[in-house]
């Protein structure tokens, strides 16, 4: 159903959280500290990650860092304590999917996973075939007609396609919508 690892080093935190979400029906891992979190994710990467700001040693800025600089499209939900939201608006900017301040409810720690998971899910199945392929003409910079002719479809089926990809990636140029499936994965950067 998902693996989730919890990253925090209050070991009382670690296991109301596994219980929390084992008991909705998902795997769970536990890491006291980042070294060992980041060594977990190269292993074996997990679904989501719940990261607390404060860690000793490595803090969880650092390792939010590290694990977008592996994974750019690992979802990482940030915990934080009350003084902590100005780290927590940051970590957001610097890729994480949301932050849950402490003390927090069953209800929305489960809620922010299920989220998570649901755009992990949608992101990687956003795109039908033929709009990846469409997409793929234009990161090659050819023109609507171009992709038409070689697609064997007509332009105006080409332009369908464009807006489509672009509502779908929340894009609003041709070009961002090229740079947010390369973000995403949907297409390959090279």
């Amino acid at each position: 159903m998902g693996k989730i690892l919890i990253i925090d080093d209050d070991k009382g935190i670690q296991s109301v959280l596994s219980d929390i979400i084992r008991s909705e029906g998902y795997e769970t891992v536990t890491a006291g500290n980042g070294r060992t979190a980041l060594k977990e994710i190269a292993k074996s990467p997990p679904d989501v990650v719940l990261l607390d700001i404060r860690l000793p040693g490595m803090d969880g800025m650092k390792v939010l860092e590290k694990i977008k600089k592996t994974d750019k499209n690992m979802i990482v939900i940030m915990l934080t304590g009350y003084g902590d939201i100005k780290d927590a608006v940051q970590s957001m900017k610097m890729g994480a999917f949301n932050y849950i301040t402490k003390p927090f409810e069953n209800e929305e720690i489960i809620l922010n996973i299920k989220e998570a998971l649901q755009t992990r899910h949608s992101a990687s199945g956003k795109l039908s075939h033929r709009e990846k392929e469409v997409l793929k003409w234009l990161k090659k910079g050819k023109t609507s007609w171009d992709i038409s002719v070689i697609l064997c479809i007509s332009e105006r089926t080409v332009n369908f396609h464009i807006k489509n990809i672009m509502q779908k990636l929340d894009a609003v140029s041709r070009t961002h919508a090229v740079v947010k499936a390369i973000e995403m994965g949907l297409i390959n950067g090279t």
